[in-house]
């Protein structure tokens, strides 16, 4: 028995797993059932389970009136939480280790209907929408000719985007299609977008809390996942609700 304990993760013998997720469709939200649920807030679940690690599992933030992406950085920096599946920015570098990529997912520009940007430069004093404090790719990121209005989801700019308030919005294709469907934007209020690229999701891992054992069980539970597909099967439910012409 004594042998057994000793083989279990650190987490399976003292405090659960400490995962957040961003609160924010299609990563984590309260589902009409009045439970949590979301894309990454099913994989970081899967995760702790095939690890073998008791967990929770928080949407962040709480209260709803943080803004959730610089406060997951401050939960991992600080400790308060373990685990989260999110884009990487020089916060997390400095407070989590990275474990593995979860999913590459394609960075998009899209533009209110009838514009049709083809290229970044079109962009140039313009004002384009981005959820606060992410980074997408370089070329992007690193144009100050562009104009950056942060939101606080992908909710939100769909629906100034929709409404014309916005030249432009930029994030991962997940996050701007589910979050145009969330907020009753229709495909024809939004144009054909532009792919500038691609970004990774990334399971990072606390410093504060990080223990090698855990960090081993969590990366090997990754692996399993993404080689049997259930990753993929879990993004699957949420690329289905809502689709926009291609170029």
């Amino acid at each position: 028995m004594l042998a057994i304990l000793l083989a279990l993760p650190g987490q399976a013998l003292g405090e659960p797993l400490k995962i957040a997720t961003i609160l924010g469709p299609p990563w984590g939200f309260m589902g009409s059932d009045g439970q949590p649920t979301g894309m990454m807030y099913e994989i970081g679940n899967r995760i702790a389970e095939v690890a073998g690690l008791r967990y929770t599992n928080s949407l962040v933030p709480c209260p709803l009136s943080v803004i959730p992406y610089p406060r997951t950085g401050a939960d991992i920096e600080n400790g308060s939480a373990d685990v989260i599946i999110r884009f990487g920015n020089d916060q997390m570098t400095r407070g989590a280790v990275p474990a593995g990529v979860v999913v590459s997912m394609p960075v998009i520009l899209v533009d209110p209907s009838g514009k049709n940007y083809s290229k970044l430069s079109e962009l140039h004093g313009k004002t384009v929408g981005v959820v606060r404090t992410s980074k997408y790719v370089e070329q992007f990121d690193t144009d100050k000719a562009i104009q950056k209005y942060p939101v606080n989801d992908y909710v939100t700019m769909a629906k100034i985007l929709a409404m014309r308030r916005l030249d432009a919005g930029v994030g991962s294709s997940m996050g701007l299609f589910y979050g145009a469907y969330m907020g009753g934007v229709k495909p024809e209020d939004i144009g054909v977008p532009l792919v500038l690229g691609s970004n990774d999701f990334i399971l990072f891992i606390s410093k504060k809390t990080a223990k090698p054992e855990t960090t081993r069980a969590l990366k090997e539970a990754l692996d399993k996942l993404s080689a049997s597909g259930e990753i993929k099967q879990i993004m699957s439910k949420y690329s289905k609700s809502f689709s926009l012409p291609q170029r």
